[in-house]
């Protein structure tokens, strides 16, 4: 089947050339059906995987890391370990190498995923690390921040998920996972400054997360939605899509748009989707 590719210029407050812009940093949303991918391609030869989709689509991943002639990760991040964001590593990981994944720290009991995990970077020597609020990974000109979970985890996995704001010149990106309600209250009092140009919207834009005290606190001028197509849990909920719509915040959706590539040089932004 050909892939139908179309190309967006967004204007907001900045001018934006009449061309795609070549910048240094590209943020693939990978069409994963429901569950979170994230690709990070920092100056064309570094790259991180956040999240990684569930089990039938890690050889999705694979095939689309093959194709961008992607052969070497720098670092896998799950962000928690529910089955739509780490199940698709075991298919990942032995054909597309990583030099360290990260994870929360939390060791859920009876999680076979974790337990998965621990066999599987062992077996493939291939360190196994935590992420906590403060960390940072700088790689290249991206500065990448953990702002979120702490040291004290509540034991919720949607409210533990490793929350990354992404840096890159004048452009931010807030990637939160799966982060919930309480899990954004907890950014919130703590004062963290969530101001981002992009949002990643937080547990497939469920209704309860992206509460608009959050929203208002991330101000962003897009908003990507990582969802399956007529997904069994009814997501995104349509109170959440009436809320960024009221905001007047242009929504970007995997289900619709398929694979979301947003580039930048640091200065602007460009839109790249790819439907299927």
């Amino acid at each position: 089947m050909k892939r139908v590719i179309s190309f967006y210029l967004i204007f907001f407050g900045i001018f934006f050339v009449n061309i795609l812009c070549f910048g240094s940093l590209k943020i693939h949303f990978i069409d994963v059906g429901e569950g979170d991918c994230i690709l990070l391609q920092i100056e064309d030869n570094k790259n991180i995987l956040i999240d990684s989709g569930n089990l039938s689509a890690g050889y999705i991943v694979k095939n689309y890391l093959q194709i961008k002639k992607i052969l070497r990760l720098d670092c896998v991040i799950i962000t928690h370990m529910h089955a739509d964001h780490v199940g698709g590593i075991f298919s990942i990981l032995p054909q597309i190498r990583a030099g360290s994944i990260y994870y929360n720290g939390y060791h859920p009991k009876n999680n076979h995923f974790f337990s998965e995990l621990v066999n599987l970077t062992h077996n493939l020597n291939i360190p196994l690390k935590t992420l906590k609020a403060g960390d940072k990974i700088e790689i290249e000109n991206a500065k990448i921040e953990v702002l979120s979970p702490w040291e004290s985890l509540t034991g919720d996995l949607n409210t533990d998920s490793i929350v990354i704001k992404v840096n890159f010149g004048k452009i931010s990106f807030l990637l939160p996972g799966d982060l919930n309600i309480p899990g954004e209250k907890r950014l919130i009092d703590a004062g963290i400054n969530l101001k981002s140009d992009v949002l990643k919207v937080g547990h497939h834009g469920a209704d309860d997360s992206s509460s608009e005290e959050f929203i208002d606190k991330v101000r962003p001028k897009i908003a990507v939605l990582s969802v399956g197509k007529n997904n069994r849990y009814g997501y995104p909920s349509e109170e959440v899509i009436e809320r960024l719509k009221e905001k007047g915040i242009p929504i970007y959706r995997t289900d619709i748009d398929g694979n979301i590539i947003i580039q930048t040089d640091g200065n602007i932004l460009s839109i790249k989707k790819e439907n299927k």
